[in-house]
Parts: C-alpha cells; sequence; structure tokens
C-alpha cells in the first residue's frame, strides 16, 4: 500500500511540473453560473496546458474585458468557422441540437447579478465527438439570432450555461494563444474530498 501511494505521489508531482495545473474556481457569481451544470464555484479541477485546443475543449482563458478576472467557455469556432447562434448552435452549416436531458434532468443555479436560485434543465450535445451537459434557465434572457465568421488566429467561445452566459456572445472572438489551458478533471467541489457527487469527474 505505502509502494503504491509512494509511486502514485511520484507520478503526480511529474504531471504537476510537466503539463498539469490544478486551479480552484473562484467565488466570482458570473463565471459560477455560466459554468453550469458542469462546474461552479469552490470546484478544484486539473488544467491540462500543454498540446492543441479543438472544437468542444473547454478551456480557461484571461477575460478579455478584465486580466484580473477568468472566463471560462467551450471552443465552438476556430479560425475561418461560420457560427449561427439562436436557437439552434450551427457551426458551418451544420446543426448541433440537444439530444436528450441529462441523468439529472434539473439544476439550480444562483443568478449571475443578486445570486437567487434559478431553475435550470440540463442536456446533452454532441460537440467535437464527444458528448457534452450544457444548462438553460426556462426564464433566462431571449437571444436575437446571430452569426459570426471567426477571424484568423482567434477562437469563438460558448458558456456550458447557455441562458446566463460570460463569453464571446458577450465580448467577441478571443486570441486562440490566450486560450490553451484545457479544464478536464474535477478533483472535488466546494464541500471537499467527501462530496461523492462532485468527486473524481471527467469534465467533458
Amino acid at each position: 500500500m505505502a509502494w503504491a501511494a509512494g509511486i502514485f505521489a511520484v507520478l503526480a508531482i511529474i504531471a504537476r511540473l510537466t503539463f498539469l495545473k490544478v486551479w480552484t474556481v473562484p467565488d466570482d457569481r458570473v463565471l459560477s453560473a455560466s459554468m453550469a451544470p458542469n462546474l461552479a464555484a469552490g470546484d478544484v479541477v486539473l488544467v491540462l496546458y500543454r498540446g492543441e485546443r479543438g472544437i468542444g475543449d473547454l478551456v480557461r482563458c484571461p477575460d478579455p474585458e478584465d486580466p484580473q478576472r477568468w472566463v471560462v467557455g467551450r471552443i465552438i469556432g476556430m479560425s475561418g468557422d461560420r457560427v449561427s447562434i439562436g436557437g439552434t448552435l450551427t457551426i458551418n452549416g451544420k446543426r448541433y441540437d440537444v439530444s436528450e436531458a441529462c441523468a439529472e434532468s434539473t439544476l439550480t443555479v444562483p443568478h449571475p447579478t443578486d445570486g437567487r436560485p434559478v431553475e435550470h434543465t440540463c442536456s446533452r450535445v454532441e460537440l467535437g465527438g464527444d458528448w457534452h451537459q450544457i444548462a438553460g434557465a426556462a426564464d433566462g434572457p431571449r437571444e436575437a439570432a446571430r452569426e459570426h465568421t471567426v477571424g484568423a488566429g482567434r477562437v469563438f467561445l460558448m458558456s456550458d450555461n447557455r441562458s446566463y452566459h460570460d463569453d464571446s456572445r458577450d465580448f467577441g472572438a478571443v486570441v486562440a494563444d490566450t486560450c490553451t489551458e484545457q479544464i478536464f478533471f474535477r478533483l472535488w467541489g466546494k464541500d471537499g474530498f467527501f462530496d461523492e457527487k462532485r468527486r473524481f469527474i471527467y469534465i467533458r
């Protein structure tokens, strides 16, 4: 047992030094609401900072409007891609419709401005070769359809919370080189290691 623990510790140190970071999601209402249903304030996650990023990856980027903050969004468009948002997400003419409800079809998310609980539905959508969970508020803001062609060297981000977002719909496409860190695994949630429901979860 001691040998196994020692080997695991050595591997963890090597991974930490070569390609992984550990990050605790800050207590930021706007950021936390935008990440539902996959992440929330207080989550301790692993961030992969080496390798290429592509469509469907959940990335951490400096907020282009406030470098003291982070934004977390899923890449839905890269250089030259044509992205259409409004009811249904379309990338280069291909529709990405919601497939089915999540295992837990509803969740409560604190409102990004006043913190009041808002009921959301949870659905799954296929994007970038994998299935991802997204959230939407029944009484969330309705937005007009819009289309955007992603410029050279940029990426278009979309929050997993499609209603209370903090993404390229708010600040435009961002420089790709600032969005190279992929969030892919939650170690545990804000209630700590012993909260089994939020522990050791691969973030798709």
